[in-house]
């Protein structure tokens, strides 16, 4: 599967915007696009899909989260990039939009090779559900997404907006409860939890409990919301969504509520459609017009000189000098009720940006798995080269090459881990297309027994973490 998922990322991460007719005679006006595919070097990795404007910027960034799928099988149909035609609207007005990609829980999911998906999208049983928590855990995720970003220069720090749809918005929802000062507004597409219930039309897990749910973020929510729903919302339909917004309200929070008239077969994927683009857009544009600055990114959109197309082959360029962190064990709980653990050590430049990431990744039912993060320009065929001390190298296929870095992983033996347990230090051999190499070695001091000790953070996306 990461074999036929590497060439549609990479293909993605070169192509440029490309409207759909809905879109077409807006975004024909409209400067140009960039579609990337990042890599986002959190606690817990995750991909994301990048739409920006060409241009330096720095431009105002908009974070949008995905909808829920609890199942594997269930989240090996969705597309790994959703919301694209309303990714591009945003884009086109002036936003870098990162969507992070299946971050309930990874279809990529393979414990023969060491691939694991740390799920926080489980509520627990309808007649004790745990709503706030995934929610909340969505809102940490956002959290990371805007420290990592407002340290890129085409960001604009303390110029945030969340889109959410569905859990995504839920999660939304969750993080406006925080009020981080970054976030000038919140807008959520069909948000909630608990929806269709066995697969059935308009039944809730425990509606009741929503609601109430809704009335506890509510209490500290104070950044501007727009809340929009569609009348054929077999999911959240108008009257459950009317008193979430009228608990939330009456709780403090502030948000406008939007009821549109039915779009399709069920108004609760309204916001995949780019047909449907001209329903929300003039709402956004209004309610963004009233609380988020725009107006001297879209002045800096396009004005950037155009790229020269590079010809040579591109080489791995590292830093003059790369600050490695100490070895540390993180942990996550997930709400399968599993726990994925990392021995990990990150080298940064002299301003703090990743060039390269070493993480061994632990759980109790499969084996370990070696994950390097390393620069761009690396040969793909050659894989990297990890040796320890004086020993035989080890090639560490690649999974993924995208925009802002490349990442090789893969299952390894109990042999190699006693390695890294008793050596001394590590050596990540890179190859570029000019047949250059270069050397990136990392101390292996105090590894066996950060891998072996207490986690220093534990990360808890349990059921029954707040």
């Amino acid at each position: 599967m990461l074999k036929r998922l590497l060439i549609p990322l990479i293909l993605l991460a070169c192509l440029p915007a490309v409207p759909s007719p809905a879109a077409a005679e807006d975004v024909a006006a409209s400067p140009k696009i960039l579609e990337e595919i990042w890599a986002l070097p959190f606690p817990l990795p995750m991909l994301a899909f990048v739409v920006r404007p060409v241009g330096n910027g720095p431009f105002p960034l908009v974070i949008m989260n995905h909808g829920i799928a609890l199942g594997a099988q269930e989240r090996s149909m969705f597309p790994a990039i959703e919301y694209r035609a309303a990714a591009q609207w945003f884009a086109n007005r002036g936003y870098v939009v990162v969507s992070p990609m299946r971050y309930g829980a990874s279809s990529l999911d393979d414990k023969d090779r060491g691939l694991y998906g740390s799920v926080f999208a489980h509520v627990g049983s309808c007649d004790n559900p745990n709503f706030r928590g995934p929610g909340l855990a969505i809102a940490n995720m956002n959290e990371w997404v805007i420290d990592y970003m407002s340290e890129r220069k085409i960001v604009r720090p303390g110029r945030v907006v969340i889109v959410g749809q569905s859990g995504g918005g839920w999660g939304s929802i969750a993080l406006a409860s925080l009020n981080p000062s970054s976030v000038q507004a919140v807008v959520t597409f069909a948000a909630g939890r608990g929806g269709r219930v066995d697969g059935k039309p308009n039944n809730n897990c425990a509606p009741d409990k929503l609601v109430a749910a809704t009335g506890e973020f509510g209490r500290t929510a104070r950044i501007p919301m727009l809340w929009i729903y569609a009348e054929n919302d077999t999911y959240f339909g108008p009257a459950l969504t009317k008193r979430m917004h009228d608990t939330f309200v009456a709780a403090g929070g502030n948000a406008e509520y939007r009821m549109l008239p039915s779009f399709g077969s069920d108004g609760h994927f309204m916001i995949d459609s780019p047909d449907a683009v001209p329903l929300w857009a003039p709402l956004v544009s209004e309610f963004l017009g009233k609380h988020s600055t725009t107006s001297n990114a879209e002045q800096l959109v396009g004005k950037s000189p155009p790229e020269e197309l590079q010809l040579k082959p591109p080489r791995v360029s590292l830093p003059p000098k790369i600050h490695y962190s100490d070895w540390r064990k993180l942990c996550f709980n997930s709400s399968d009720k599993t726990t994925i653990c990392r021995t990990t050590s990150t080298g940064t430049d002299d301003i703090g940006q990743v060039v390269t990431r070493v993480d061994l990744i632990q759980r109790a039912d499969g084996p370990a798995r070696l994950q390097l993060f390393v620069p761009q320009g690396v040969n793909l065929q050659s894989g990297v080269q990890v040796s320890i001390d004086q020993g035989q190298p080890t090639q560490i296929p690649f999974n993924w090459c995208l925009t802002n870095i490349c990442i090789a992983a893969d299952a390894v033996k109990p042999s190699l881990i006693a390695e890294l347990e008793s050596g001394k230090s590590l050596k990540l051999e890179l190859t570029d297309l000019n047949s250059s190499s270069v050397a990136l070695t990392l101390s292996l001091d105090q590894f066996a027994t950060v891998r072996k000790g207490a986690a220093a953070q534990t990360f808890d996306f349990g059921l029954d973490g707040e």
